[in-house]
């Protein structure tokens, strides 16, 4: 459902005002977050990063229990975090195995 006029009209007058409250995700002052420049001879380690991102999901849903959307997307990060020592395994060498066996 659209915005009614009066809400339009209140998020402008803040908004000029500098409040941002109102402000839909795409205005660039509401302190949207910033992509990340990251040199391309460091590479990103996937586990680290899906761990933290455990660690922050988990605090979340321990901080606010009624927040499914932050309970999904823990129990999400977790099913794609490998098991502690289990051997990383390609998928698509694993792919290439199969298709290998086609005739």
């Amino acid at each position: 459902m659209a915005d009614s006029g009066a809400l339009r009209a209140r998020r402008a007058r803040r908004h000029k005002a500098g409040d941002h409250s109102l402000c839909a995700s795409r205005c660039a002052a509401r302190g949207g977050v910033a992509a990340a420049s990251v040199a391309g001879d460091c590479p990103v380690d996937a586990r680290a990063s899906l761990e933290a991102l455990a660690r922050r999901l988990e605090a979340a849903s321990e901080a606010d229990p009624g927040d499914a959307a932050a309970a999904r997307e823990l129990r999400a990060t977790l099913l794609v975090l490998p098991a502690r020592g289990a051997a990383e395994v390609d998928p698509l060498a694993e792919l290439a195995a199969l298709a290998a066996d086609l005739p």
